[in-house]
């Protein structure tokens, strides 16, 4: 009989959307976006961090996409497949009350945050899309991001297909670049917010 541990990793099912949502909580505490957004010191800011993460990650799983975690939800990742970036509006709307929940009176600036960074989205060539990635703060530089990262990327230059993020953090910025992500573009969130940055990764090579 096998043990799984903290690094096992796995694709999430639908049932896993409270695991991946607490985890993104964690691990995006400390992100100065969502710091802007949800203020650090807040009594229930970790409950507001986990109801926004679990809804998003119940609008990725409702749609297919490949989201996967460490086996006993010490990391997480949301993936788009290439062409499939976009949440349908219909999502949008059956997660509105979670998300006015979470940020509550700064919804309207989540809402032109997320309609800023959209509308920087490259349109073309299609590409693999990373919504969110994080590991909880304890398992933090212990090699969870690059094992969620290598789920996808393998597959994706198998397929000879580029893949795009954004990064909120500079500190996870080093992450990845060492799996081929540069910065392409950088920008103040509404103009006066935190720098988000805008990384593409282009398929490695095939090995002759």
């Amino acid at each position: 009989m096998t043990t799984e541990t903290h690094s096992d990793v796995r694709r999430a099912s639908r049932k896993d959307a409270p695991i991946l949502g607490d985890a993104l909580a964690d691990a995006f505490a400390d992100d100065p976006v969502f710091e802007w957004l949800i203020p650090g010191g807040v009594r229930d800011r970790h409950a507001r961090l986990r109801t926004f993460f679990t809804s998003m990650s119940r609008a990725y799983l409702r749609e297919d996409k490949p989201c996967y975690v460490a086996g006993d939800g010490s990391a997480a990742a949301l993936w788009a497949a290439p062409g499939k970036w976009a949440l349908p509006i219909r999502e949008m709307a059956i997660e509105s009350l979670p998300q006015a929940l979470a940020f509550r009176g700064r919804l309207p600036r989540a809402l032109r945050t997320q309609l800023q960074v959209e509308g920087l989205h490259p349109k073309t060539p299609p590409h693999w899309y990373l919504g969110y990635l994080g590991a909880r703060q304890q398992w933090q530089g212990q090699g969870l991001g690059s094992q969620l990262l290598r789920e996808v990327l393998t597959e994706a230059d198998a397929d000879g297909a580029a893949a795009y993020l954004e990064s909120s953090n500079e500190r996870n910025l080093s992450l990845y670049r060492r799996h081929g992500f540069t910065v392409v573009g950088e920008h103040r969130a509404l103009g006066s917010g935190p720098t988000i940055w805008r990384m593409w990764r282009d398929p490695a090579p095939a090995e002759r």
